[in-house]
């Protein structure tokens, strides 16, 4: 999975969720780092408040509903940098 392709995932769902309101930044896997504030999303590395990182095996299991984010974070799957409270809410993009 490329940086757009992971971009393209996130699009309909932070336009629909409304974005988040703090800088966010994802690590999905080794390569692709995404960044949203608001509705913009972006392929950069910026700083933000909040960083979640997963690999793309695990991504691909949060945008199927197949795995809880929460549950991902507690099993060591997805790691929260900055104000976890952020990574409850991406649950609700998906």
């Amino acid at each position: 999975m490329n940086t757009q392709d992971i971009i393209n995932t996130f699009s309909p769902a932070v336009e629909k969720f409304g974005g988040f309101p703090s800088p966010v930044k994802f690590k999905i896997g080794e390569d692709s780092v995404i960044h949203i504030l608001g509705n913009e999303i972006v392929a950069e590395d910026k700083d933000a408040e909040c960083t979640i990182s997963m690999s793309e095996e695990t991504f691909s299991q949060v945008v199927s509903g197949g795995i809880d984010v929460m549950g991902a974070v507690m099993e060591g799957d997805i790691t929260v940098e900055g104000d976890s409270a952020i990574a409850i809410s991406v649950q609700g993009l998906f």
